[in-house]
């Protein structure tokens, strides 16, 4: 179901608004297509069993986790030359729930890296961590919920996003002081290796997250190597 409903969410949104007449293309936010809303509603169910799943399974799913659910959520996390698909959407529409399908999947992944899966799924944490950092330039509920997800992974392994992070913050690495990224890069490089840019406003607020989440860090307890 996750991967049939997926598919098709993806191919919808994939159409061009260049390919639809003008008026389809001026009414698209305003006349939202059951059908999409019904994907996004079914997807977002799906992937709240699969959070169950992983709470109770003592670790058995991690497995499934990984191979069958994953790569579904790296699809609909895929980025254009704007940023990440979904976000970037949500910011431009004026529908009510516009970021659902967004949080859906964020919460998951917390769920998952939280339960007991969460050892066994180590391996997924630098990819999903570039994936996510981008959401962190978010003023409302997508920047606070991918904090939190990010904070599930660095409780499984926090060597994997810490230098990601150290680069957002714009501190310095404490062995390298000659060598200072600038509290505000310019540019951002995707999961997919394209370059994004950064208006002030959003890389002030990606800034602040990454210096909340190296925080964090620094109350964890000593990791086992």
């Amino acid at each position: 179901r996750l991967r049939a409903a997926s598919s098709a969410h993806i191919s919808s949104r994939r159409r061009s608004r260049h390919h639809l007449p003008l008026r389809h293309a001026m009414a698209k936010d305003q006349d939202q297509s059951k059908s999409q809303t019904s994907l996004e509603a079914l997807i977002s169910k799906c992937l709240e069993i699969i959070s169950q799943l992983c709470t109770l399974s003592d670790g058995f799913f991690s497995n499934r986790f990984e191979n069958d659910v994953y790569p579904i959520l790296a699809r609909l996390l895929e980025s254009d030359e704007r940023g990440i698909i979904l976000l970037e959407d949500g910011r431009n529409s004026h529908y009510a729930k516009r970021h659902s399908l967004l949080l859906s999947i964020l919460v998951c992944l917390k769920h998952a890296f939280e339960s007991s899966c969460g050892r066994d799924l180590a391996g997924l944490i630098p990819s999903c961590g570039s994936m996510i950092f981008p959401m962190l330039s978010d003023h409302d509920h997508v920047g606070d919920a991918a904090v939190e997800t990010i904070k599930a992974m660095l409780k499984v392994d926090s060597d994997a996003l810490w230098r990601g992070l150290h680069k957002l913050s714009g501190r310095s690495f404490p062995r390298n002081p000659l060598c200072v990224v600038p509290p505000c890069s310019t540019e951002f490089v995707s999961s997919s290796g394209s370059k994004l840019g950064f208006d002030k406003d959003v890389c002030v607020t990606t800034q602040q997250n990454a210096e909340r989440l190296l925080d964090f860090i620094d109350t964890l307890p000593e990791q086992h190597l």
